[in-house]
């Protein structure tokens, strides 16, 4: 994502009560948009400590039911985060991703908070290939939400001031992931190697965006983006936690 998104551990989440369970890649078909439902609530931390708890301890499950969260001025929470199965869509959780606003969806929505919402959407696209759709929560279930105000956004293309989805080549950007991915298949990166360069800037932006901290995007495989790449990979649960960035790792990173 083009803005650092605050993680897991950064925002204080509790452990989930049971592990989460991986998507499966080839089964996401779209992208939900919901909103608080609540008028004046809390904002930042507090609105996603606040998801947080009613959904483990009132609703009683796993964790936060949402993959992320953006708050009225703008700010990105990783809920979930990307590839994980939520809860927050019934009947489609194992088949979407679930974006929240945590403010009012049937009044004007600012301009930075929809800004941040059409990232986190094209965040979500750019790694399962730009073939999603994205629809409002009452459009899977009988709900108002995400308000009247989004709901109309969403159905006008969700359009901010960078453009609309479709102005994006989602094709080209596929194809340049999976030549990068060629590359790393037949040279894996690591620190032991001193690896440096494109695939190792690119990778490194995109575990930021995931909610690691690899260090800065300077194409140096470093200490920290070692630590960074096990434990995305111990997370995954199905790579080896080695820290060496090779094909298998690189294909969940960016299309799981």
């Amino acid at each position: 994502m083009r803005q650092l998104v605050t993680n897991r551990l950064e925002w204080g989440a509790r452990e989930p009560a049971k592990p989460f369970r991986a998507l499966s890649p080839g089964r996401v078909k779209g992208v939900v948009l919901h909103h608080s439902g609540v008028q004046d609530g809390p904002t930042g931390v507090a609105a996603v400590k606040a998801f947080e708890a009613y959904h483990m301890d009132t609703r009683k499950w796993d964790g936060i039911a949402y993959n992320w969260l953006v708050d009225p001025f703008g700010a990105v929470f990783q809920g979930r985060g990307g590839g994980w199965r939520g809860a927050a869509t019934k009947g489609w959780n194992a088949r979407s991703e679930s974006i929240c606003y945590t403010g009012w969806g049937y009044d004007p929505v600012p301009t930075v908070a929809l800004k941040a919402i059409r990232m986190v959407i094209d965040d979500v696209q750019f790694r399962y290939g730009g073939s999603l759709w994205v629809r409002g929560h009452r459009d899977m279930s009988s709900s108002t939400c995400p308000g009247d105000f989004l709901y109309d956004w969403l159905a006008d293309g969700g359009k901010v001031d960078q453009g609309a989805p479709s102005d994006i080549d989602w094709a080209g950007i596929v194809a340049y992931l999976t030549a990068l991915k060629d590359r790393v298949a037949a040279t894996p990166l690591s620190r032991r190697r001193r690896s440096r360069g494109e695939a190792v800037r690119v990778a490194q932006a995109h575990l930021r965006h995931r909610g690691y901290d690899p260090g800065p995007a300077d194409g140096i495989y470093g200490r920290r983006t070692a630590a960074a790449v096990q434990q995305f990979e111990k997370a995954m649960g199905f790579l080896k936690p080695n820290g060496v960035l090779d094909g298998a790792t690189w294909t969940a990173l960016f299309f799981v």
